[in-house]
């Protein structure tokens, strides 16, 4: 199923009405013009802040999204949020929000929960008491270009996380996000048995982490990240994990590449299973760990099946070995980065990574988005020179 469609018809597409929000404008509140907006029509809010969040009552159709979206800057909807979110949008569907955050909830900042068809662009959460965006059986999603950051702001008692897709949902897709500076995971996809989630081309930093988190989901990408600065000393950058919440107790099919994990409390990657559960058929291809405060990988269990695979991965921590896993063209150490005390992992001329590398599984694209391989060979690590 593809994902739901980008903003190229705002302002406003010519199927529906321009509902307009804010000085001069038709409506005084987001709430008010989201009460009469039917599928198609664009809510057009003027720069600003509004006051007394936004529940959604109903949906959009096929092709007719019902839009929100800043006219020229950030919208910004203020209120007392809850267990539904400050943005509500339950089980309504084929809807839109651009350019619009959610500051300061007292529970989630935005929460959908059973819709479809949903758009998340340059969308912000900036403080909330519990989760941020938080995405649960809910199918056909795009976050593009989102800033979370202050969520769970009740600590590690809060419910969810900056940015959780969970509980069903699939087909999800997380892109060129910022998310940082949360009192809980950044990026989590949870209890998915079919996630088709794709998360890619994030920062995801200064998280009490660990920055990225798969719990529990199969069919996951992660890739073209960078993920830094957690700040529990038990979590890492990057986790795959089994908790007890998990009805079906496994992890499978999830796929690593071009990913840098550096400078976390903990490992740059972590596998972990709470009690019972299975990782399986899981690829770490061509990342770059470097400067974490442990190890570069740690295996806290050895729950392991099907075909593992640790290749053309850069351990800036030191080697990196467990039987589970088919293991090549990996090194370990510094093996020439340009200036990695400044965060740039590219590696310079006569490294060891360069054209050393395994074609066999290797992805087509790197960190940068330049094809691979640029010389005789494939390079090692989340860049190609």
């Amino acid at each position: 199923m593809a994902l739901p469609a980008a903003a190229a018809d705002v302002p406003p597409p010519a199927s529906g009405k321009t509902l307009t929000v804010g000085p001069g404008g038709q409506y005084a509140t987001v709430q008010a013009a989201a009460d009469v907006a039917q599928a198609g029509d664009n809510v057009q809010i003027a720069p600003g802040t509004y006051s007394g969040g936004l529940t959604l009552r109903r949906s959009g159709s096929s092709g007719k999204y019902i839009t929100f979206y800043g006219d020229g800057g950030t919208a910004v909807i203020t209120g007392s949020g809850g267990s539904k979110g400050l943005i509500a949008i339950g089980g309504n569907s084929w809807v839109r929000f651009i350019g619009v955050t959610s500051k300061g909830s007292s529970g989630f900042g935005a929460m959908a929960n059973g819709a479809h068809d949903l758009v998340f662009q340059d969308f912000g959460v900036d403080g909330s008491s519990d989760g941020g965006l938080v995405i649960l059986n809910t199918a056909n999603v795009l976050v593009d270009g989102c800033e979370i950051r202050g969520t769970n702001g009740r600590g590690t008692s809060a419910d969810h996380e900056a940015l959780s897709v969970g509980s069903g949902s699939t087909n999800v897709e997380i892109r060129g996000c910022h998310v940082h500076d949360n009192g809980e995971e950044g990026i989590d996809i949870k209890y998915d048995d079919d996630a088709q989630a794709k998360v890619h081309d994030n920062v995801v930093s200064g998280n009490r982490g660990p920055n990225i988190y798969v719990d529990g989901s199969s069919n996951v990408d992660i890739y073209n990240n960078v993920t830094s600065g957690t700040r529990n000393n038990t979590k890492a950058g990057i986790m795959l994990a089994v908790e007890n919440y998990s009805s079906s107790k496994r992890l499978d099919n999830v796929r690593l590449f071009n990913n840098v994990s550096d400078g976390n409390a903990s490992s740059g990657l972590t596998f972990w299973i709470e009690d019972t559960g299975t990782l399986s058929n899981i690829q770490v291809i061509n990342n770059t760990f470097y400067g974490n405060g442990n190890e570069a990988i740690t295996f806290l269990t050895d729950s392991f099946s099907g075909q593992n695979v640790l290749r053309n991965n850069i351990y800036g921590e030191g080697d990196v070995f467990d039987g589970h896993f088919t293991s090549d063209h990996n090194i370990s150490g510094n093996p020439g980065f340009v200036d990695p005390g400044n965060g740039d992992f590219h590696v310079g001329a006569g490294s060891a990574a360069v054209d050393s590398g395994s074609a066999t599984g290797a992805p087509a694209f790197d960190l940068d988005n330049h094809p691979r391989p640029a010389g005789a060979g494939f390079d090692i690590g989340a860049y190609e020179r």
